[in-house]
């Protein structure tokens, strides 16, 4: 039995399985495996869980956040641009898309960030090139053959590829397993739309034929059937513990917009208050494409047409899937990303659509985040030779902070991971989070208390370190623009400040010992 009539005998009832670990971009897919005391502490009822969104084709980021006070946003979209007074107010020089309400309320009520200006060092214009880097974590010239999710939970899985773990390390809600959670022993995820269906299907009693048992050796046939004796194996693990989960899940006291994305994320919600102990979800938006180079929007009214209509569904699906997490007591322990494979071009082309760019914002949601924008207002002066827009916030610098602030992983596993040192650029993205370079004996590092926060005048910090240790924090702006600095008393552990001279804004506050680093945010209002 080969693999083409494996996949096609597991179809056979019309679920679009790769519901078990499959091919990912030709790499035989491996079971999931683990044990130990990682394996432990990432299903650990109390870890925390992330959850991305794919929005593939390149969001045109311009139409997301709208420069509302730059002239040079208007002249080049003379039937694209969104009227200031259209938009839904964000700063003085920023407004929001109006199919964007739902990101708009999750951002007024603390529980979004957006940071500016998102790409890598000489961004590739390809969606599959695009697409691939983002999901690797490498840079344009490397070509990444693990994604930066799988290489994260492979590293709690030592005992991979010969033990299953009770739960999949990381789950996609779709119809392809992605690379990016190939992990570099193996596919670390697995993939299913409905987990009845899933369930069924494995259960079926024909869905599978039997794979023989005869021992080829370590040869091509013999390679072939390890492979496939390795998926039936974690279909059998995984079926019946995502039914489980979905069949004990909290009943949602929402009703979720009618969408693609809505969808997937109800059955993320489900998944995780039935308690399926996976960390990593990934979803993308299939119901349509955000490579608008026409018909972007509608000729006689901008604010609606294709690229409205994914924003809406975008931005309404989020807020649902945050509402039903907060009546389900589960808001504290997920956060989510957005991420596309690049923004689109300043100009609109000839077709009422954009072309394929570079920089563009990128979303963080949950409700420890800080509800800040990270990055200055979009620069349409200062452009690329090919008049794209220049980078602002590396996307590892995103991906450093999920790994250092939200999982509160050490430096060196998130270089390990990331392929490099991000922990002094990460985006300070989430409230009250150490990111901690190392773990010494058991004590932690980091900001103990801010106060007052927000504050006007005198500033008293408390931090954690040890005793008698030189330590400093660093003062800057959103934008990475220092600010000053200031010393820790080594014996107690404190620092103050007044800050009566500095202009009401969003302050980054980093805290520095030797390789040890954290951060956290002070607002500032008079």
């Amino acid at each position: 039995m080969n693999r083409r009539k494996f996949i096609r005998s597991v179809g056979a009832t019309g679920v679009a399985v790769a519901t078990l670990p499959t091919i990912v971009d030709s790499f035989a897919v491996k079971a999931l495996a683990g044990g130990g005391t990682n394996l432990e502490r990432l299903l650990g009822t109390s870890d925390r869980v992330l959850v991305l969104i794919q929005l593939q084709g390149g969001n045109d980021g311009l139409n997301n956040i709208i420069p509302v006070s730059n002239s040079i946003y208007y002249e080049n979209r003379p039937r694209l641009s969104i009227k200031k007074n259209a938009t839904l107010p964000l700063t003085d020089t920023l407004g929001w898309h109006p199919a964007l309400a739902g990101f708009r309320d999750l951002y007024d009520s603390g529980r979004l960030a957006i940071v500016q200006g998102v790409t890598y060092p000489n961004p590739n214009r390809s969606h599959f090139r695009g697409t691939d880097i983002w999901l690797t974590a490498t840079d344009a010239e490397v070509f990444g053959t693990s994604g930066w999710v799988g290489r994260y939970v492979d590293t709690f899985a030592p005992a991979f590829p010969d033990v299953l773990p009770p739960h999949p390390l990381a789950v996609q809600i779709g119809t392809s397993l992605s690379l990016g959670l190939l992990g570099p022993r193996g596919a670390m995820g697995v993939t299913f739309r409905d987990p009845d269906e899933f369930y069924r299907l494995v259960n079926s009693g024909g869905a599978i034929e039997e794979i023989p048992a005869t021992d080829l050796g370590d040869t091509p046939a013999g390679r072939e059937v390890e492979y496939m004796r390795n998926i039936a194996r974690s279909a059998d693990t995984y079926a019946a513990v995502v039914k489980q989960a979905a069949d004990a899940a909290i009943a949602s006291t929402i009703t979720y917009p009618n969408t693609d994305l809505a969808g997937k994320l109800k059955v993320v919600s489900q998944l995780i208050s039935g308690g399926l102990q996976s960390r990593v979800y990934l979803v993308s938006m299939t119901s349509g494409s955000f490579d608008t180079h026409a018909g972007q929007v509608l000729t006689d009214d901008p604010t609606q047409g294709a690229h409205a209509a994914l924003l809406r569904e975008l931005g309404d699906a989020v807020n649902s899937f945050m509402t039903d997490l907060k009546n389900k007591g589960l808001q504290d322990r997920v956060a989510g990303m957005t991420f596309s494979e690049f923004g689109r071009r300043v100009a609109e082309n000839g077709s009422i659509g954009t072309d394929h760019g570079t920089a563009a914002p990128l979303y963080v949601f949950g409700s420890r985040v800080n509800s800040a924008i990270f990055g200055s207002d979009p620069d349409l002066v200062n452009l690329d030779e090919r008049g794209d827009m220049l980078m602002q916030n590396d996307y590892r610098d995103v991906y450093a902070a999920m790994l250092l602030q939200w999982f509160a992983e050490p430096s060196s596993l998130a270089q390990n991971v990331l392929y490099r040192d991000f922990s002094s650029t990460a985006v300070p993205i989430f409230d009250s989070t150490v990111s901690v370079a190392e773990t010494r004996r058991g004590q932690t590092f980091g900001f103990r208390s801010v106060s007052p926060n927000p504050a006007s005048g005198d500033v008293s910090i408390n931090v954690y370190i040890d005793a008698f240790e030189d330590a400093g924090i660093d003062i800057s702006n959103v934008q990475g623009r220092m600010i000053r600095s200031h010393t820790v008393d080594s014996f107690s552990g404190s620092a103050s400040f007044n800050v009566s001279d500095m202009p009401s804004g969003t302050y980054v506050l980093t805290l520095r010992s030797g390789r040890f680093i954290a951060h956290t945010l002070l607002q500032v209002q008079h």
